[in-house]
């Protein structure tokens, strides 16, 4: 029993000095969501009565579909922006042997590639990539190539073998980064030949 009192005790003081370490940002965050909230109920007030103060259906109807597109928009701009900023802080076109690549998500179209800069790979010196498809990378590809950007086009053309290939990308590397399943993205692969005996063959872009 006085062990569960125990436990009780520390259980307590913990939430207390999460609290205390919260209750600021929680206070400003809520403070500005009901700012936020004032200022949209005078814009629906304003939008919607008619002078005489009464509301007007189609107004009313009008500016719940403008929210929910905004609701919507607001995500979709927001992670367009993020992902354009990551892509230039981190941008890196480099040489690198790829190894294979497989489609480990079917259904939302995502594939790993996993690579070395070296031909003498091991567990620690491996690259590991994602390709898969969002906002920016089809506008990206668009503006470089022309087309959508498909990441099955992309991934299979990753040869089966060791080879020697040129991997436009961007993302940080990092093993805590990897835990947490972030992986930096492909957006390019050129690659020479079909295997690491780089026979000149000629480059096969993709």
């Amino acid at each position: 029993m006085e062990s569960i009192r125990y436990l009780v005790r520390v259980i307590l003081t913990v939430m207390a000095f999460v609290w205390t370490l919260l209750k600021t940002p929680v206070a400003f965050v809520c403070g500005w969501i009901a700012r936020g909230l004032a200022w949209y109920q005078r814009l629906w007030i304003r939008v919607t009565h008619n002078k005489y103060d009464e509301l007007v259906y189609k107004r009313g109807v009008a500016m719940g579909m403008a929210t929910l597109a905004v609701i919507i928009l607001i995500p979709t701009v927001l992670g367009l922006a993020f992902q354009t900023t990551y892509y230039f802080v981190t941008y890196k076109k480099e040489s690198i042997y790829l190894i294979q690549s497989e489609e480990i998500y079917p259904d939302d179209n995502i594939w790993a590639v996993r690579g070395c800069y070296t031909k003498n790979c091991d567990s620690e010196a491996s690259l590991y990539y994602r390709i898969s498809p969002s906002l920016f990378h089809h506008l990206w590809n668009i503006g470089h190539n022309g087309n959508m950007f498909l990441p099955d086009t992309i991934g299979s053309s990753v040869p089966t073998g060791l080879t020697r290939c040129e991997v436009v990308s961007y993302g940080v590397r990092a093993k805590v980064m990897m835990m947490l399943n972030i992986y930096p993205s492909i957006l390019k692969i050129t690659c020479d030949g079909y295997d690491s005996r780089e026979n000149g063959a000629g480059l096969i872009e993709h």
